[in-house]
């Protein structure tokens, strides 16, 4: 079917892909490879919510459920990791207070990396066997198609159902907003690379958008919480980052509202 979905055939490619990322990050867990653990991690996730919107499919509960646990763990620790690469190259100046904060993230960041190759080394074959069974379960679907325009519209129903819906949002659920808008984003682009002018396509753009603006305010957040905490109020380089979290702040929250009533693909 021309620019459709193959959900199985989709979690297959990304399993395969999340192997890869394992086995790299095992070796040198550098930014990239950590980077690219994750986001396989979250991928998969989102890949998941998408065939738990899918009826008549085999019965794969119990190995998605697995799968879900050993990814969540998998996830959280190259997050930590993750986040402190982003922290580290978020700071560009070269004062004193700036290198304290990079130093106390070098450090933070060697821990956490031992961290991860602990987890990887705890979780990968029960991970490995998780996902197999998973895939086994769900392999008489294998050949399931879904037109773009169906993707887009349960990415949209997903997100909807997902995303605090609340005007003028707290933190915590402008938080939420960004990662419901990732996982919207990754559900999208199942069909995304089928035609540059898919519905789903297009919608994965926008999610994309709204994910990244987020995603800078949230950055600029932490760093500006632990500046305060690390160096003090009166810090200027903690004053520095509590403007540029209030600039990106506006914006993601201009972003929010300059989103149309009927998104891309609705």
């Amino acid at each position: 079917m021309a620019g459709a979905a193959h959900p199985v055939r989709t979690l297959r490619d990304l399993v395969t892909s999340l192997e890869a990322a394992i086995t790299l990050a095992l070796a040198d867990p550098k930014p990239r490879p950590v980077h690219h653990l994750r986001t396989g991690a979250r991928r998969i996730e989102a890949q998941l919510e998408l065939l738990a919107l899918l009826p008549g499919l085999p019965r794969h509960d119990k190995p998605a459920g697995k799968a879900r646990k050993r990814l969540r763990k998998l996830r959280r620790a190259a997050g930590r990791v993750r986040d402190l690469d982003v922290r580290h190259d978020l700071i560009e100046s070269k004062s004193d207070e700036a290198g304290r904060l990079q130093s106390l993230f070098k450090h933070q960041r060697e821990r956490a990396a031992k961290q991860l190759i602990g987890t990887l080394h705890k979780q990968q074959a029960k991970l490995t066997r998780a996902l197999e069974d998973l895939l086994e379960a769900l392999a008489p679907a294998e050949s399931l198609a879904l037109p773009a325009e169906r993707l887009a519209a349960l990415a949209l129903d997903w997100y909807a159902r997902t995303a605090p819906a609340a005007a003028r949002q707290n933190h915590r659920q402008l938080h939420s907003t960004r990662k419901a808008a990732k996982l919207a984003r990754y559900i999208a682009e199942s069909a995304a690379s089928t035609s540059t002018r898919s519905s789903a396509r297009t919608l994965a753009r926008t999610f994309e958008s709204l994910q990244q603006s987020g995603g800078e305010w949230h950055d600029w957040l932490t760093l500006s919480d632990i500046a305060r905490h690390k160096l003090g109020g009166s810090s200027r380089l903690a004053q520095t980052f509590a403007r540029r979290c209030e600039r990106s702040l506006a914006h993601y929250r201009r972003h929010l509202r300059s989103l149309p009533q009927r998104l891309p693909g609705a």
